[in-house]
């Protein structure tokens, strides 16, 4: 008698860390961004602890998608912007503009409005929260944060209590798990975050 074998597939994503293995900073610290109900905080995700504040932010990038408008963006699902936020474009830096809307009807992609049009927005063009630091000639926009520790353990937040992160000091990241939300070459340093030479990127 034949033996049929069915094949069946579970949905899932690209492991973050290898061996699932980070160590993790004491307690865990308040987000210094407003963090919609619904948001999951993904293993790896770049953040800015400050010590002072025992509080860290989000490292926020996403990549440009084919099919949108230099007004309204295409970018995959699982970014970490919210309205009110300002964004800039990697390599450029020549200005800021703010999220007015953040459409996420299609199963396959978000839709950004942004306040006014992003002009030369293109496919795979990658978005980064910004700010600007200093007046008039002396005015330079920048990323809003640069990371120095990775989100250690993942969070469904519901909106229920007091949100808190969990941060990692040392892991080795899968940069794969990261396409969708790219790490910016100017936060590493060879195949370590510049700021803390504990965590190490590595394709595998």
């Amino acid at each position: 008698m034949a033996i049929e074998f069915k094949k069946q597939s579970y949905s899932g994503h690209f492991p973050e860390i290898w061996r699932g293995e980070a160590k993790i900073l004491p307690g865990g610290f308040s987000p210094k961004q407003q963090i919609p109900p619904g948001t999951v905080l993904r293993r790896a995700v770049p953040l800015f602890v400050d010590f002072d504040e025992l509080s860290a932010a989000i490292c926020k990038t996403t990549k440009v998608l084919a099919g949108g408008t230099t007004t309204k963006p295409r970018v995959p699902k699982g970014h970490y912007f919210s309205v009110g936020d300002s964004v800039t474009k990697h390599g450029d830096y020549s200005i800021l503009i703010v999220i007015t809307g953040i459409d996420k009807s299609n199963s396959e992609y978000d839709t950004l409005t942004l306040q006014s049009a992003y002009t030369g927005l293109a496919e795979k063009d990658v978005l980064v929260e910004g700010a600007s630091t200093g007046d008039g000639e002396n005015a330079k926009i920048a990323p809003a944060y640069e990371p120095n520790m990775i989100i250690g353990a993942e969070k469904d937040w519901n909106g229920k209590g007091l949100l808190t992160i969990d941060a990692a000091y040392d892991a080795v990241v899968l940069i794969p798990s990261l396409e969708d939300t790219p790490m910016l070459p100017e936060w590493l340093n060879g195949v370590c975050l510049k700021n803390n030479p504990n965590i190490l990127y590595i394709k595998q």
